[in-house]
């Protein structure tokens, strides 16, 4: 399978690039009754336990479309299955026009390239500052402590979950540093694969460096000094962002990755990447095209090639996280492209407090859709640099600004809340998320439904939650009712609230009180502790000042 998928040609001197979409995937030697032949056994299980059928997207091309195309083009750079495409360099318009007349190809499109060095997106980030390393933390994750407490992710780790048996995929620029630096040590057993899209080989560990930092957000551990937020999960990290120049191709080269860790049978997908403008000389000449720069009405939720590949990931049951931007300070504005995505969690930068960072790009998505979905710290975030990165050796521990960094934070605490539920579905997981962050009733567009929190959204995939989730105006509630030896409270609490909840027998004798602290206005659900040990029979439940919610509650041993 994937000497199929990376074969290519030799590239020539001349940049004329194309892609080619076929009209079908007839005359296949590959059928949807034996996906092995294409898929891994764990993509396959994946899509199984999650009640998703094979469709013809899952097909590869056809082989002999592609060998007929073959003798007419320089080089190969993709096949895009999703698509039904070839991304090609053809050096003649005779070449073109013999491709044009197979009865076979659909349509045969140029490529916008801009040879000038590009606009930077989102790989722009605030600078990097490092920290006093000789510092041993009273805690584990020392100065990434912050970063994962703003969502009760170290709540996940307390009870075993850590992203075991989660495989995520990570697209980015390169890690430069990251097969040899001591923060991944523990880690680097579990990269199960790698590869560069860009430059079509194995190894991702020599070129750019931001995806050394952003990897380490999620995966980084030094004892007392630094912890990611899914230590023990399994990676596939791919080089698929040029770091020269800035053009549609990297669409492409994130298509590709995409497709190639579906096939494998990844999970969970953290990209910190984005596209919108890909060359100013482009902009100022008008030179505006789905198939070159981005307009603010192309990111209307599927139409860029970055989007759509990322949707249909999240069709295939891979939930897929992308940075939001750092546009917001700019003329751009907006999120970037696959942020807008309909099935992408796009995710901003707050700082330490919570508090929206000024660069986060704003939504809504060109079709009106809340954007970015949700929030984590992306500003003054704990890294690991790459080596020289600002002169710094590598293996430094810092900190750094942008969306860049708030998406791995909150997608390995996703990937840990996963492990925790490995028979849930992407959609069940990325519902529960959304709906545990704390602006889930008043969304906006910059930081859309907030800051999630992982405990909540965790005891959400313990109840039946579409069942439990109260509006702001209703009512506290107590469930399951009856119940036997685990009690919740479903309630939404304004910032800053402290809370007393009590329980009495029918003789109005107090048998038990809790009392918990909610910082910010949020949805959310609470564990009562002990309750187990209460007789069996009928109480009433109080909240707060005394004012009853719940009137009785049958326990059944």
């Amino acid at each position: 399978m994937f000497f199929l998928l990376f074969l290519s040609l030799a590239p020539s001197a001349q940049q004329n690039y194309y892609w080619i979409k076929f009209k079908d995937k007839n005359n296949s030697p590959y059928s949807l009754n034996n996906p092995l032949a294409f898929l891994s056994q764990r993509s396959i299980d994946r899509r199984t336990n999650q009640g998703i059928a094979l469709d013809s997207t899952d097909l590869p091309l056809t082989p002999a479309y592609v060998d007929s195309i073959i003798p007419y083009i320089n080089y190969l750079y993709h096949r895009i299955k999703w698509r039904n495409e070839l991304v090609a360099e053809i050096d003649s318009a005779y070449n073109v026009d013999s491709i044009k007349k197979f009865p076979f190809v659909d349509s045969i499109n140029s490529i916008e390239y801009y040879p000038l060095k590009a606009l930077q997106v989102n790989n722009k980030i605030e600078g990097v500052t490092p920290v006093d390393q000789s510092i041993i933390y009273p805690n584990q994750y020392g100065e990434a402590y912050d970063q994962i407490k703003m969502m009760n992710g170290d709540l996940l780790h307390q009870m075993g979950y850590r992203g075991q048996g989660i495989l995520m995929s990570m697209m980015d620029n390169g890690l430069y540093g990251a097969d040899t630096i001591h923060a991944f040590d523990s880690v680097r057993p579990r990269i199960l694969f790698t590869y560069n899209f860009v430059f079509h080989q194995p190894s991702v560990y020599n070129d750019g460096g931001h995806g050394t930092n952003t990897f380490s957000c999620v995966a980084a551990n030094v004892p007392g000094k630094f912890l990611g937020t899914a230590p023990d999960a399994s990676f596939l990290l791919f080089q698929s962002e040029q770091n020269d120049e800035e053009w549609v191709m990297e669409e492409y080269n994130w298509a590709e990755a995409a497709e190639t860790a579906d096939s494998i049978g990844a999970q969970l997908f953290s990209t910190s990447l984005g596209y919108s403008v890909f060359d100013i000389l482009g902009t100022e000449m008008g030179v505006v095209d789905t198939l070159g720069s981005h307009t603010y009405a192309d990111l209307n939720g599927d139409k860029t090639v970055i989007t759509h590949a990322g949707n249909q990931a999240f069709s295939k049951g891979i939930l897929v996280f992308n940075s939001a931007g750092n546009e917001g300070q700019e003329p751009w504005h907006y999120i970037i492209a696959p942020a807008d995505g309909d099935s992408i969690l796009a995710v901003g930068a707050v700082d330490s407090n919570g508090v929206i960072a000024p660069f986060s790009s704003y939504g809504p998505n060109s079709a009106g859709v809340i954007k970015p979905d949700l929030c984590a710290q992306g500003s003054n975030s704990a890294v690991v640099f790459s080596p020289g990165q600002d002169g710094y050796p590598g293996g430094t521990l810092g900190r750094s600004s942008g969306t860049s960094f708030s998406c791995p934070i909150l997608a390995g605490c996703a990937a840990s809340l996963w492990s925790a539920f490995p028979t849930k579905t992407a959609r069940e997981i990325k519902d529960a998320i959304v709906i545990s962050a704390n602006r889930f009733w008043t969304p906006d567009n910059q930081y859309g439904y907030g800051i999630p929190n992982f405990y909540t959204a965790y005891l959400l995939l313990q109840t039946d939650y579409n069942a439990n989730i109260l509006q702001p105006d209703q009512q506290p509630a107590v469930f399951p009712n009856p119940f036997t030896d685990q009690l919740y409270l479903s309630m939404y609490s304004q910032q800053n609230q402290n809370h007393l909840i009590e329980i009495f027998n029918l003789l109005g004798q107090l048998v038990y009180s809790q009392q918990f602290f909610v910082r910010q206005q949020t949805y959310d659900i609470q564990s009562l502790d002990n309750v187990g040990s209460l007789a069996e029979g009928e109480y009433i439940i109080r909240l707060d000042h005394g004012l009853p919610f719940s009137t009785v509650i049958l326990k059944i041993k």
